[in-house]
C-alpha cells in the first residue's frame, strides 16, 4: 500500500494558487511559509506538512473511531482531501482547525453507516458487558473501557464530545468545524455528557 502523503502528492497540481492572507492571524510564519510551497505543488513541503500533522489526524481518528482496522486508509483519504483543498485554504482558521473539519467530514458517513448498523448489536453487547467487568480495573483497562463507552454515543453526539474534552477546541472552533450554530453544538455536548453519565452509571 502506499504511504499517505505519496498518494496525497499525486493528487496535487502544479498549477499557481493564490497566496496565503499576509494578515492571517491564526498561522506562524512558518506555516504560512509552509502552506505556500506545498500550494506550488513541492513535494519535500507536501512531505514535511503529512509528517507535521499526521501524528493529530491518526490520534482525532482514534478518538472518534476507537482501534479500527480502517484509520490507515482513512488518514490517506483525510489528506489527499486537504492537499486537494490546499489551494482553497486562506489562512482563515488555524491548520488544527481545518484539518478537524476535513477529518470530520470525512468519517461522518462511515460513523453514520456503523451506528445504524450496530445500534442493536452495540445495545445487547453493552447489557451483557457492564455487568461481566471486574470492580476493580488498571488504567489500561479503564481506558479501553471509556473508548467503548464513547463508541457507544450516537456519531453527533461523539463527534462534539471528543472535539471538545479531547481534542480542547472551543464552542466556536467546533461549530466552525462541523458548520452547525453554536447554540446546536452546545446542545449535543450536553446530551452527550447526559448520555455518558448514564452509560457509566449503568456499568
Amino acid at each position: 500500500m502506499q504511504s499517505a502523503e505519496n498518494i496525497a502528492i499525486a493528487h496535487v497540481g502544479s498549477s499557481e494558487s493564490p497566496e496565503l492572507s499576509q494578515e492571517s492571524t491564526f498561522l506562524s510564519r512558518e506555516e504560512r511559509e509552509l502552506l505556500s510551497r506545498a500550494k506550488t505543488g513541492e513535494h519535500r513541503a507536501l512531505r514535511q506538512f503529512y509528517s507535521s500533522y499526521q501524528g493529530q489526524v491518526r490520534a482525532h481518528l482514534y478518538r472518534l473511531l476507537g482501534p479500527d482496522c480502517e484509520i490507515d486508509d482513512l488518514t490517506q483519504i483525510v489528506f489527499a482531501r486537504a492537499f486537494n483543498a490546499l489551494a482553497t485554504f486562506q489562512g482563515n482558521s488555524t491548520l488544527s482547525t481545518w484539518l478537524y473539519r476535513i477529518t470530520a467530514n470525512t468519517t461522518h458517513n462511515l460513523l453514520r453507516q456503523r451506528f445504524r448498523r450496530d445500534r442493536v448489536k452495540t445495545a445487547l453487547n453493552w447489557f451483557n458487558t457492564s455487568r461481566e467487568a471486574g470492580v476493580q480495573t488498571g488504567r489500561v483497562e479503564a481506558r479501553d473501557e471509556a473508548h467503548r463507552i464513547l463508541q457507544r454515543l450516537a456519531p453527533d453526539l461523539r463527534e462534539v464530545f471528543v472535539l471538545y474534552h479531547y481534542e480542547g477546541l472551543t464552542l466556536q472552533e467546533i461549530s466552525d468545524i462541523l458548520g452547525k450554530p453554536v447554540s446546536t453544538v452546545g446542545d449535543r455536548l450536553t446530551r452527550a455528557r447526559k448520555k455518558l453519565r448514564e452509560l457509566v452509571s449503568a456499568a
